[in-house]
This record gives C-alpha cells, sequence and structure tokens, in this order.
C-alpha cells in the first residue's frame, strides 16, 4: 500500500508532535553529557599538570636541602609548593609524595611534631601499600624519637609487607636495643639478617647491630655476575 505525498508528511507531522520532543531531550542529554565527560577530562588534565609542576619545584627545593639544609629560601619554597600540592590537589600522587617531603625535612630539623601530621596525613590517604609500609616505618622511627616506643612497637606490628621485612626488622631491634631489651633486640636483627641472606643483600650497618648484641653476621653471598656468552 503506497502513501501519498500529502499523507506522508501527515505522518510525519503527527510521528514528530508525538515523539519530537523526547528525542531532542535525549539528544540534547547525549550532548551534554559528551561535553561534561570532555571537559572532566581537560580539566583532570589541567590539573594533573599543575600538580605536577608544583611538586617538581617542592622536589628541586628538597634536593637543595639536602646539600645545604640551611638554605631558607629553598625551605620556603619547599614548603609553598608542597601545601599547596597537598591542598589543591589532594587526590593525587602528587599530594602523597609532596607530604612525605615535608615529613622528611621536618625529620631532617627535628620537627617531630610536623613530622608525625604529614606522615599520619599520609597514611589516611588512598595508596598502594608500598608508601604505606614507607610511610608507616618513618612514622615508627618519630615515636620511636618522641620517646613513644610503646606506640611505635604497636605500630610497627601493624605492617606485614614482606617487601620491607629487613627494615622493620632492623628498626624494631633498634627500639628495642635503646630500651634495654638486648635479646628482643637479637632476635628483631637476626631476623632482618636472615630475611636479607635469602635476598644476597648485604647491609654493613646491621652487621655492627649484630655485633653489639653478640651475634656474628651472616654470610652474604653476593649474585655471581653473569657470564657473557661467547661470540656475543
Amino acid at each position: 500500500m503506497s502513501y501519498s505525498e500529502e499523507e506522508q508528511v501527515e505522518k510525519l507531522k503527527r510521528f514528530w508532535t508525538d515523539f519530537g520532543t523526547p528525542i531532542l531531550v535525549g539528544v540534547s542529554l547525549a550532548l551534554a553529557v559528551f561535553a561534561g565527560w570532555r571537559y572532566w577530562q581537560q580539566t583532570q588534565l589541567q590539573a594533573a599538570t599543575t600538580a605536577g609542576t608544583a611538586y617538581q619545584s617542592a622536589l628541586e627545593a628538597s634536593q637543595k636541602l639536602t646539600a645545604d639544609t640551611a638554605d631558607k629560601t629553598a625551605n620556603t619554597e619547599l614548603q609553598r609548593q608542597s601545601l599547596k600540592v597537598i591542598q589543591e590537589y589532594p587526590g593525587t600522587p602528587y599530594a602523597i609524595n609532596a607530604a612525605l617531603l615535608l615529613s622528611k625535612r621536618a625529620m631532617d630539623v627535628g620537627d617531630l611534631k610536623a613530622a608525625e601530621k604529614h606522615l599520619r596525613w599520609v597514611l589516611e590517604q588512598k595508596t598502594d601499600d608500598g608508601v604505606k609500609s614507607m610511610a608507616t616505618l618513618r612514622l615508627v622511627r618519630v615515636l620511636a624519637d618522641k620517646g613513644d616506643r610503646k606506640a611505635a612497637l604497636a605500630l610497627l606490628d601493624q605492617d606485614q609487607s614482606a617487601a620491607f621485612l629487613p627494615t622493620r626488622e632492623e628498626l624494631r631491634g633498634d627500639i628495642l636495643r635503646t630500651a634495654g631489651d638486648v635479646a628482643g633486640a637479637r632476635k628483631a636483627y637476626e631476623a632482618a639478617a636472615k630475611a636479607l641472606v635469602l635476598r644476597k643483600e648485604p647491609r654493613p650497618l646491621l652487621d655492627a647491630k649484630l655485633a653489639d648484641v653478640g651475634v656474628e653476621a651472616p654470610e652474604v653471598k653476593r649474585p655471581s655476575p653473569v657470564l657473557e656468552e661467547k661470540g656475543a
């Protein structure tokens, strides 16, 4: 059955009357969503770029302070740029790294209160286990330096990272040795040494600590160099 041109036009008018508005609304929503998504992408990219630039400035200032701890200009730049990243871009990895820079600086100058604040902030953020373990061990050192050995050891027990086991046990030994618990320190140092032997990773300072508690340091065999194939 065929329709005349007038009938086809009339059907099209009725269709548009019935469905035209929903179609326009749907198209408008789709365009709005797409535009919003593009805007979000551009905003995120711009934020990441700005945060990265600020963090790079903070990192360079931190490196200058490593060479000269009394560099006031570098310290001011470190504080300013790091706080900018933390306050304006808290959800980025740059913010976490900036807080770690500030905690290191605070520890270097003996400001344990500030160091603890920055490290606890890092531990409250969503980040990978490696960063959390590193921040935890730094905080343990801060608490130990403050004289709160009980809190330091309790926090140390919360970290279960296999990658940081030698450092964790060595730190435990340091805390126990300072508290006069030679037997406990010996056990912790031996656990650290055992893990390092398995990794074939020497640590001379730990050897000295073992000797201090009456233990001979185990021999750590370094990996044999790979022989070059003939004709290579």
